[in-house]
């Protein structure tokens, strides 16, 4: 694996992007799965996913080394470094994996792939008001922004049942590699949140901390 990224925000939180360029029996052979990781390792059945899934966890060890903690799920299906008091996010496309670890906020992050496809889901995922500020000079791109921005928020949230085009608002900026405001209005509250970006080559990372825990 070759890491194309890595970024310290602050003294207990870094992320790290990496480009998977290992076959599926170099991953395995690289990493020791314990027996709960293993039964869910074998139970996938595309290689593209196995690939992404052994990469984010090699790469977490990788920042975490020499510690060393279990990945687990909540009831929500969040990621969770059991017996740590880390607070992590993970994401991965096609060949690019990445990781979010902070030992003093909870965290998201979200990569993808710039790619027309995504203007048939607009409407799944996008209000009419943020709609109206997608503009066609850099429509593909700030659609997918929006995109990471609401998976990245998703994920941080940790609930279900969080709407991308009902429960959350994204203030989209003109382009990648800028910060920008979002919202989350959901069972009565309303959580504002900063994110940031980044373009990576022909993908866009966008990832954010909330310290209010």
């Amino acid at each position: 694996m070759a890491e194309l990224l890595r970024k310290t925000i602050d003294e207990r939180t870094l992320y790290a992007v990496w480009k998977i360029t290992e076959s599926v029996e170099e991953l395995r052979g690289a990493i020791i799965l314990r027996e709960a990781e293993e039964t869910l390792y074998q139970s996938f059945v595309a290689e593209s996913r196995k690939k992404q899934w052994l990469a984010y966890r090699l790469l977490i060890r990788t920042l975490l080394k020499p510690d060393d903690f279990p990945v687990e799920y909540d009831q929500s299906g969040k990621p969770f470094l059991a017996g740590s008091d880390y607070h992590i996010s993970v994401t991965h496309t096609e060949d690019l994996a990445a990781v979010i670890i902070s030992r003093h906020a909870r965290v998201g992050i979200d990569i993808e792939k710039i790619k027309p496809r995504i203007e048939k889901v607009r409407d799944k995922f996008l209000s009419p008001e943020e709609s109206a500020f997608v503009g066609k000079e850099r429509e593909l791109e700030q659609l997918t922004l929006t995109w990471c921005a609401k998976e990245a928020l998703y994920k941080l949230y940790g609930k279900r049942d969080l709407d991308f085009r009902d429960h959350i608002l994204v203030e989209i900026p003109p382009c990648a590699g800028m910060t920008f405001n979002a919202e989350i209005r959901y069972s009565g509250k309303l959580d504002k949140y900063l994110l940031f970006s980044e373009m990576i080559g022909s993908f866009i990372l966008v990832y954010l901390l909330d310290t209010s825990i």
